[in-house]
């Protein structure tokens, strides 16, 4: 698109990079006086923003020194109903305490830097456990001034940090199991802090660890060979008497996997499914047991961080704290038929 005609639309930095040749980054430390951008650089993406009349519609450049009444949620990596349910409730409860709600689902180095651009200096940033931020990402968290808050595991200098105890969690399922008599407890899903979780709930409660009751998913897909082996072509007394699958993305094809062996639960074994998401009372002709954080807790914890508690704090005092979960008992468990 030529410079002409860009100036008949709303202009984003986008559009300045595209014409500069340059990353939008860049582009936002050239119009805010940021380093590593070479002088010959910052003229030419200054020369093309006043030619796009950039300054005078930049929603940043229109900020009066007043702090909006806004909160920013990135979640960079929005998939599942949890995340859906999560992001509603923030939205629901920072509208009724009086906030309105920006969310992008960009890569974090272009979110936040949407975040600075719009002047938003409250920000709930989803990130799981082992992400590492990017040198871009860094340098538009220096620009940040105000509150961020991590959520999911992942943690950043510089910012508060909500966990949420996965390995409690798990155990809490074990536990519930063991009580109802289960010695043989299967656990479908990933290598992480679930696993860790269902591994010391076995120890905790004297329970044999059989690897060959870990079943881990390849790119998603379901092993349905496995299950089968697991599930159906056994010997009986070495038969799992209950299983707990660690997240609902995994569930979906397991039960898709277990209709098509013709295996009910809790007849053939009971079920546990990790995340409080209301959906898990309608998958089965039972409603599933299930563990997890409470969305609606996670959401109003989060903004107590970001409005009220973490503001007091003098800076570079970082609250870190750890969200409990909950075990909710419904149809799906019962004592093993042996």
């Amino acid at each position: 698109m030529l410079l002409e005609e860009r100036k008949n639309k709303v202009v984003t930095l986008k559009d300045i990079a595209d014409a500069a040749g340059v990353t939008t980054a860049t582009v936002s430390r050239a119009l805010n006086d940021g380093p590593g951008v070479k002088p010959a650089t910052r003229d030419k993406i200054m020369a093309i923003a006043r030619q796009l009349n950039y300054f005078s519609g930049s929603p940043a450049k229109r900020v009066s020194g007043t702090k909006p009444n806004s909160i920013g949620i990135i979640w960079s990596y929005a998939y599942g109903l949890f995340f859906n349910h999560v992001c509603l409730e923030l939205q629901r409860q920072a509208a009724l305490r009086g906030y309105y709600s920006l969310v992008s689902f960009a890569p974090p180095d272009e979110a936040l830097l949407h975040m600075n651009e719009h002047g938003i200096d409250k920000v709930f940033f989803w990130c799981g456990p082992g992400w590492k931020p990017s040198l871009e990402f860094l340098q538009e968290k220096q620009r940040f001034h105000g509150e961020m808050l991590v959520v999911g595991g992942g943690s950043i200098e510089g910012a508060h940090r909500l966990s949420i105890d996965r390995v409690g969690a798990i155990k809490k399922a074990i536990h519930h199991l063991a009580e109802l008599g289960h010695k043989r407890i299967a656990f479908v899903g990933a290598s992480s802090e679930k696993l860790v979780g269902y591994t010391l709930g076995l120890l905790e409660n004297r329970l044999e660890y059989d690897p060959e009751f870990f079943v881990q998913p390849l790119n998603g897909s379901m092993p349905e060979q496995q299950i089968a082996k697991l599930l159906v072509h056994n010997d009986k007394p070495q038969r799992p008497t209950a299983v707990i699958v660690d997240s609902h993305g995994y569930l979906f094809p397991f039960l898709q996997t277990i209709r098509k062996l013709k295996l009910s639960v809790p007849e053939h074994f009971s079920l546990v499914a990790y995340e409080l998401i209301p959906e898990l009372e309608k998958l089965l002709e039972v409603p599933i047991t299930a563990v997890g954080p409470r969305y609606e807790r996670l959401a109003e914890r989060s903004l107590d961080l970001l409005l009220s508690g973490a503001g007091g704090q003098p800076e570079g005092h970082w609250q870190d704290l750890m969200l409990e979960t909950e075990l909710i008992v419904r149809e799906s468990t019962a004592s093993p038929q042996e």
